[in-house]
């Protein structure tokens, strides 16, 4: 029995190698021992040793040498080089088919490399393929340290919503890090991102947690005696202290990091001191010392050549040099800066260099506006004063007779917005249910619960929150539409473009505008229909105006009209009255339209809106 037992084990195992043979020769675990050994023995043998792997006849060990290399280059700011070398141990461990864990140190460079660029999506592509192997490696300090990274990342890209959730992960890891120095950099990571987290927010909790952080981080850095721990936790301490005001006490901090720098080498430490005793004495007023340390920040950050913290140094000459009203000097430094730093539209941009430009030739015309006869500006002042108080008062008046039209017409609004079918959340918790019962997938139904709570949150919210960024709204429409494609699996598909002239992160909406059409076109349009569904939502810029289309190739208006004449009715009243509203607040020239589309299959909704920006719009 024994013997038939192990020829089926065999047997079954000859079976698998036939039919994966790929599989089994490409997850290979690739090692250099002498590599190892090197890294075990400390940096003081690691530079001469790493050399003699580069003539290994063990590929892996060549590989390990060129990771030295890039990890050289990279610390010289030699980033183009680093990732060339890079790639050559990318090569090998292709060649030789090493495992997915044989990459970790290689992306965990690129990581770091490409952010030093300003390439931010591409570190975070990277970060997300290591984060896995962190996990499974059980470190939890590499997993805390890639999580922090990833959240630091998204904080670059003006995402730290997004980048919070990294950070709050990597903040549960914190019991399981045993080495102190290790914990302490985390903390002190953990601080910066709570800290752009509250500068985004404003939520005086986040600040003090932020600080709660750092705190820990410098008492913890103290006990370690470590001087480059101490010095990022004063110049922490000193954002805190500047974030509440309290200026004389940044300055403490800033110059007890000033006195460890002397025999430190680090420029990054010493251009970021540099960079925020500027900031302190900018707000104290002392301008000309302001920009002496401003212009050493810059100065080291060029030598970092790292074009976001030298886009930052320009910035904060340009704010010393606009409150010194230096314009020229602020013109010179807003003009570096926009060049580096992409995300400044050219709008902002001409805009602002227009402002400067007006300012510095006021300064020059200074004596001649101060011969203005005094008595004349007082008469001035009283007509202009007087005219403005007249209308004033005929504004008040008007605003009094319609005070009570206005609130019903809001009112109206606010429960037009917060329509959304209840039938849906009814069917949408039923379908996750049976989606949680037949397929078993616990982190879908995560994501889909998520979903869910996010639809009903923003279904709720919008009933106070009048418009909405039209990347809010793609977000929102995306979430809905995946959750009824859980309730109608294979029923339909969609697509939501955007025209790349507008800007969806600054660019507003009515909330809950288009919710209704699409509903009515799941719902009902494709009811029946014995060919696949499809919804597309295009945002357009037209004639200065934002077109919105939404499209479906179900039964047609008529068709639906005749089944469900009360829903359409729904639709097209919310609409109308949102309409109505808006045109009337903002003495716009909106409009809508429902029609069938050419072929007879399918509606086209059109919706023409004024373009709104959030500048513009006071909730």
């Amino acid at each position: 029995m024994t013997t038939t037992i192990f020829r089926f084990f065999l047997l079954t195992g000859c079976f698998f190698f036939l039919l994966f043979p790929v599989e089994i020769s490409a997850q290979k675990k690739c090692d250099c021992p002498e590599f190892a050994s090197i890294k075990k023995d400390g940096k003081d043998r690691k530079e001469t040793d790493v050399e003699l792997l580069k003539g290994s006849d063990n590929k892996v060990c060549v590989a390990k040498y060129y990771e030295w290399q890039a990890e050289r280059l990279s610390t010289l700011k030699e980033f183009d080089s680093a990732k060339l070398t890079i790639e050559k141990a990318i090569d090998i461990y292709k060649k030789e088919k090493c495992s997915d864990n044989s990459y970790y140190d290689v992306y965990k460079l690129l990581a770091g490399i490409h952010h030093s660029q300003g390439n931010y999506d591409a570190s975070i592509e990277y970060s997300l393929k290591i984060l896995p192997m962190a996990e499974a490696s059980d470190n939890k300090y590499e997993e805390a340290d890639c999580l922090v990274k990833i959240a630091f990342t998204f904080n670059r890209m003006k995402q730290s919503e997004q980048g919070i959730v990294f950070a709050r992960r990597a903040m549960a890891l914190l019991p399981s890090i045993n080495s102190p120095h290790n914990k302490a950099d985390i903390l002190h990571k953990l601080a910066s991102r709570y800290l752009w987290y509250y500068q985004d927010t404003k939520k005086k909790e986040v600040l003090d947690s932020a600080e709660q952080f750092a705190s820990t981080h410098l008492s913890l850095s103290r006990q370690l005696n470590d001087q480059d721990l101490i010095l990022k936790g004063y110049n922490q301490m000193n954002g805190f202290a500047h974030e509440r005001q309290d200026f004389k006490r940044a300055l403490l901090y800033i110059d007890s990091s000033l006195l460890l720098l002397q025999n430190n080498p680090k420029n990054e430490l010493r251009a970021t001191t540099y960079g925020d005793k500027a900031d302190v004495l900018m707000e104290m007023g002392n301008y000309k010392e302001a920009r002496r340390f401003a212009d050493s920040c810059l100065f080291y950050h060029k030598q970092l050549k790292n074009p976001e913290t030298i886009a930052n140094a320009y910035a904060l000459i340009y704010q010393i040099s606009d409150r010194s009203e230096n314009y020229k000097d602020a013109l010179w430094a807003l003009d570096n800066y926009v060049s580096i730093h992409d995300s400044l539209t050219n709008v902002a941009k001409t805009k602002t260099i227009t402002e400067l430009e007006k300012k510095y030739n006021q300064a020059k015309n200074e004596k001649t506006i101060k011969e203005l006869a005094q008595e004349k500006r007082i008469y001035v002042l009283l007509i202009i004063a007087a005219i403005l108080a007249l209308i004033a008062l005929a504004f008040f008046i008007r605003q009094q007779s319609l005070k009570s039209k206005h609130r019903i017409l809001e009112t109206e609004q606010r429960l037009n917005r917060a329509r959304m079918n209840p039938h849906f959340f009814f069917n949408a918790l039923s379908s996750l249910q049976s989606f949680a019962l037949q397929e078993n997938d616990g982190k879908a139904l995560a994501s889909n619960l998520s979903k869910f709570s996010h639809i009903m949150r923003e279904t709720l919210e919008s009933t106070y929150k009048e418009y909405v960024t039209i990347e809010q709204e793609k977000i929102f429409l995306l979430e809905y539409l995946g959750l009824q494609q859980i309730r109608f699996p294979s029923k339909f598909t969609y697509e939501i473009n955007i025209d790349e002239n507008i800007e969806p992160d600054e660019q507003v909406i009515p909330s809950m505008i288009l919710q209704p059409f699409i509903e009515n076109s799941i719902e009902h349009g494709f009811l029946g229909l014995d060919y696949p569904g499809n919804i597309v939502v295009d945002f357009q810029k037209i004639k200065g105006n934002l077109s919105i289309s939404i499209i479906d190739n179900g039964k047609g208006l008529a068709a639906i009209t005749k089944e469900n004449n009360e829903h359409v009715s729904r639709a097209s009243q919310i609409i109308k009255d949102r309409i109505y509203l808006l045109n009337m607040k903002l003495k716009t020239n909106a409009s809508f339209s429902i029609n069938n589309n050419g072929n007879e299959k399918g509606v086209t909704v059109l919706i023409m809106l004024p373009r709104l920006f959030r500048d513009d719009i006071k909730e």
